[in-house]
């Protein structure tokens, strides 16, 4: 995709108006991810989900990434613009977007031997994510729930939190990072 414009980049640039700084990790991920072997891409594929994205237009390149891999087909840049041509995900102003980020991660220049950790980063940073989530879902639960339910609520939360370490935990035992979220049984 050619930025025909600096209006084009602009809208780009201010998709969320501020780039968390998680997001260059999931541009090195991706970039990463488009360059890796299948079967090491494989490998990162199954651990994550769209949802650990921040940035929703990165959320849709690992998810045509994702389907390109599930259905053995080659994952490389090319192919991945042609997935998401072929599916109608290139038109107007969010397929632009798409094409532009597309670009972006094509040429961020990540090495895909550093896919494992990219993709560890990206996990943590979706981690932290929900902590503040769950702390604002609390935050809001104190407000608006009757006192009865209060505690079921908080408890719902915290097993959610629970899953959610126990899935970094296994990902860093995957790529051999040393855990320190803690043990939790």
């Amino acid at each position: 995709m050619t930025v025909t414009d600096q209006t084009d980049l602009d809208r780009y640039l201010s998709a969320d108006e501020f780039a968390p700084p998680d997001a260059d990790t999931e541009t090195l991920l991706l970039c990463a991810l488009l360059f890796a072997t299948h079967a090491a891409a494989a490998d990162i594929v199954d651990l994550l989900t769209t949802d650990d994205f921040h940035q929703p237009l990165h959320a849709e390149l690992f998810d045509a990434i994702a389907a390109l891999m599930n259905t053995g087909q080659p994952h490389d840049p090319a192919m991945v613009l042609a997935h998401l041509e072929r599916h109608g995900r290139l038109a107007g102003h969010h397929g632009r977007r798409l094409a532009y980020a597309l670009t972006t991660a094509t040429t961020a220049g990540a090495d895909p031997t550093a896919a494992p950790y990219y993709a560890h980063a990206v996990i943590s940073a979706a981690y932290r994510r929900s902590f503040r989530t769950a702390g604002a879902a609390i935050a809001e639960a104190a407000e608006t729930l009757p006192d009865a339910d209060l505690f079921d609520h908080m408890v719902a939360i915290g097993r959610a939190q629970r899953t959610a370490t126990r899935r970094l935990e296994h990902v860093r035992a995957r790529i051999g990072a040393a855990p320190t979220v803690g043990n939790i049984k």
